[in-house]
């Protein structure tokens, strides 16, 4: 290939990122830190934060864009406009698999977008582990939530995920809990902006002589950095 000093940039993302967020990634509430929960060594290589048997609600939580290198998007390098009025920086599908989209339109290959490329980070799904026993939790729920500041400016947090159980389980058993906790298709978009968060918070309700291990939440997000 001959020497360019144009920027190589793909449109389409690769879906199978992957990052593991372990026990000490995990923030815990500071009233839960104080009266049931720490990290602990169970075992070699079998690490967790337990709340040992007591009767409160806990809240763990991360934030995506403080462990995963985020872009806010990028102009396309062509300045040339043959008609048209552009391709918005959403508007383009961002598969060319033949058996999705038979062929690419000529609006797709002559026309440039007129917004920033859509590049960085989707979350799509996060799968929880953990392990019950002893007794039943009361409660067990999840939710995704976006933060957006702006300086001198009231936050903004929307909700990405809304507050549930969206598949935790709650009854003892003798071996981990793995549970799929997947996004809405309206929710599964690249998060570009600067100065975000997107917060990741899981809730344990635990009966009196509940014991809860939560080992981590492992994350699929979709990538584009080309």
């Amino acid at each position: 290939m001959p020497h360019t000093e144009s920027r190589y940039q793909q449109d389409l993302g690769f879906t199978d990122g992957r990052i593991f967020i372990g026990p000490g990634d995990i923030a815990v509430d500071v009233v839960a830190q104080v009266s049931a929960v720490s990290g602990t060594r169970n075992a070699a290589g079998d690490w967790s934060i337990n709340h040992v048997a007591a009767a409160n609600t806990t809240n763990y939580a991360f934030n995506l864009t403080n462990v995963i290198l985020r872009r806010s998007g990028f102009g396309e390098d062509i300045q040339e406009q043959f008609g048209g009025t552009g391709i918005p920086g959403s508007a383009q599908p961002q598969i060319y698999r033949p058996d999705v989209i038979p062929s690419m339109s000529s609006a797709q290959q002559i026309q440039p977008r007129t917004a920033l490329k859509l590049k960085g980070i989707k979350l799509l799904s996060f799968d929880v582990i953990y392990l019950i026993t002893t007794a039943n939790l009361v409660a067990h729920t999840c939710r995704v939530d976006q933060t957006v500041f702006v300086n001198n400016v009231a936050k903004a947090i929307t909700s990405v995920l809304a507050s549930g159980a969206n598949g935790l389980q709650t009854a003892t058993q003798a071996n981990p809990y793995v549970t799929n906790v997947a996004l809405a298709a309206g929710q599964q978009i690249y998060r570009v902006g600067v100065d975000t968060q997107v917060w990741v918070e899981i809730g344990s309700q635990t009966a009196a002589t509940s014991v809860y291990q939560l080992y981590g939440i492992d994350c699929l997000v979709e990538y584009n950095y080309n």
